[in-house]
């Protein structure tokens, strides 16, 4: 019996030698009256403690998957993992990561071993590892929309975008909905980090432009001209790269992306602000 350590710390251990979720754990050491030994035979016997040998498996395939609650105000996105893309494709593993997905994003799931038991039971029945990787929430606090969006091409990569609007007419009308499908699409196909260079950490930016102005100045450019390059090129190649507002569009590499914001506002007839994004692929 284990005495020199507390609740959490017995769990942890339960988690770490039996490698069944947390809440299995817990659950096991209040059943056992919080004797380690006893824990370790109840998740035993419930079968729990088989997870142990497949926790060690690489859990490299999976899903992502968005879901927006009915009511449009509260939005979740999940990563899952398991094994094989054979069972990434499976309908059994869809239907998990959607349910996630949208628990998520009602909130009644908030963290990885909150998922660990509806977990288990999908292990217990393909007889591989799946893990809940990673998860994000949105939720609107006045007038807005969510939009997401997941590749279709095997529910690789997704993104949530979250706009706010000026009234519940502009959030309700079909271009802001457009927008924000467009958005999405471009958070998924052309990764941004950033919604705008504001974001952007002000060192990361002064470090661009220190290697930006090595490089210019390796290129043999005159002194005096060095300043607007560099200021050219972080424009482009950091800002418009990485800056989702200032990313040309993906359909011809030409318009801005704020363009497509100002466009949509303008037939809303109201404001729109792109507020905040979230972007997954697997295994990054």
């Amino acid at each position: 019996m284990t005495t020199a350590m507390n609740p959490n710390e017995i769990i942890l251990k339960l988690r770490e030698k039996t490698g069944a979720g947390m809440m299995d754990c817990k659950k096991a050491l209040t059943e056992a009256a919080g004797d380690y030994e006893k824990a370790v035979e109840v998740l035993r016997k419930k079968g729990l403690s088989d997870a142990a040998k497949r926790s060690a498996r690489i859990t490299k395939e999976g899903l992502v998957a968005c879901s927006v609650s009915a009511d449009g105000k509260k939005g979740g996105i999940i990563e899952i993992n398991c094994e094989t893309d054979f069972v990434a494709k499976t309908d059994e593993f869809h239907k998990l990561a959607a349910g996630l997905a949208a628990s998520a994003a009602d909130g009644s799931l908030t963290s990885a071993e909150q998922a660990a038991p509806r977990l288990a039971q999908v292990v217990s029945k393909i007889g591989e590892n799946v893990v809940l990787r990673r998860m994000d929430r949105f939720e609107l606090k006045g007038s807005g929309l969510l939009a997401h969006y997941v590749h279709t091409s095997g529910g690789k990569k997704g993104a949530m975008i979250e706009l706010s609007c000026s009234s519940d007419a502009v959030a309700s009308h079909e271009a802001t909905a457009a927008l924000g499908r467009e958005l999405a699409l471009q958070t998924v196909g052309m990764s941004p980090k950033w919604v705008a260079r504001a974001e952007i950490p002000p060192a990361m930016i002064e470090k661009e432009k220190e290697i930006f102005s090595v490089q210019v100045r390796q290129e043999g450019k005159p002194e005096a001209a060095v300043p607007k390059i560099v200021e050219g090129k972080l424009n482009k190649l950091f800002f418009g790269a990485w800056c989702l507002l200032e990313q040309p569009s993906m359909r011809d590499n030409k318009t801005p992306m704020s363009k497509f914001v100002e466009e949509a506002a303008q037939k809303a007839g109201g404001k729109i602000e792109v507020k905040r994004l979230v972007r997954y692929q697997l295994g990054e």
